[in-house]
């Protein structure tokens, strides 16, 4: 058994190295890839419009990758709508994870590769609806009566 843990270390087996030439000389891999790219092309167009209509601004977007920035309206916290929507089985990328200023807290990163399933968005819609806002109270407002 060492012998075998010790020999697989050297790289890949003849056959491996063989297969893998294969698939990279016919074109077939860079098919696939192409018909990745444009997949994601349009996840990210498609979530960036999803996004928008819930008030969400898309930072910039990217000409490639997985990833897409959105800015939260000034009043809203993305660390706030982050919890929230996990009480709701979802899970949301706060900007402050990735900011060690923690100056982007009115931002959220998005994967458009899972961010096409539509309970995500019910989710959001709602959290963003029920997010306790900056500055704002949310307990109900006297309204003035007749002295």
């Amino acid at each position: 058994m060492d012998l075998q843990v010790a020999t697989n270390f050297g790289g890949p087996s003849p056959v491996a190295a063989e297969l893998i030439a294969h698939v990279l000389a016919g074109g077939g891999y860079r098919k696939h890839m192409e018909e990745v790219r444009q997949r994601l092309v349009r996840a990210r167009r498609e979530v960036a419009d999803r996004l928008h209509g819930l008030g969400m601004e898309p930072w910039l977007l990217p000409r490639g990758g997985f990833n897409l920035w959105c800015r939260l309206p000034e009043d809203l916290d993305s660390t706030q709508i982050a919890q929230s929507a996990r009480e709701e089985g979802i899970v949301l990328a706060p900007g402050n994870v990735f900011s060690v200023s923690h100056g982007a807290a009115n931002f959220m990163r998005f994967n458009v590769a899972h961010t096409l399933d539509p309970r995500i968005y019910r989710v959001l819609a709602d959290v963003l609806k029920n997010a306790p806002r900056k500055g704002v109270s949310r307990s109900p407002t006297a309204v003035p009566g007749p002295d």
